[in-house]
């Protein structure tokens, strides 16, 4: 029984795994980005979208980064969630995704990783 049930929580954990990829592979962008004209460039992933609960999952399944809001200025515009990781922890992300993600993708990450 112990076995059945880790069997399908890890059948699962792939299964958000894949989704959050296929999210990333649409939605997202990966590269290399400075904090300042004094700072060392960071690799880093961010994924922003009007969607709010599929954001949070992403600080939820990977358990890094940061998630801000951004309320807009314009009544009729949608307030904007942004998930953002860097360094390390953004290719230890990278690298989970990457049998999921595009061609496109996986060279744009061996590019700039």
């Amino acid at each position: 029984m112990c076995t059945r049930t880790l069997k399908i929580s890890t059948t699962k954990l792939n299964t958000e795994l894949a989704y959050l990829a296929g999210v990333f592979d649409g939605e997202g962008s990966m590269g290399v980005w400075s904090k300042g004209k004094k700072k060392s460039p960071a690799f880093r992933l961010q994924i922003e979208m009007g969607d709010g609960d599929t954001v949070m999952r992403f600080l939820n399944y990977f358990k890094v980064g940061s998630v801000s809001v951004r309320v807009p200025l314009e009544p009729d515009h949608k307030m904007m969630y942004h998930w953002r990781v860097n360094l390390d922890a953004a290719k230890t992300v990278a690298r989970q995704m990457l049998p999921y993600l595009s061609k496109r993708r996986q060279q744009q990450f061996h590019e700039a990783a």
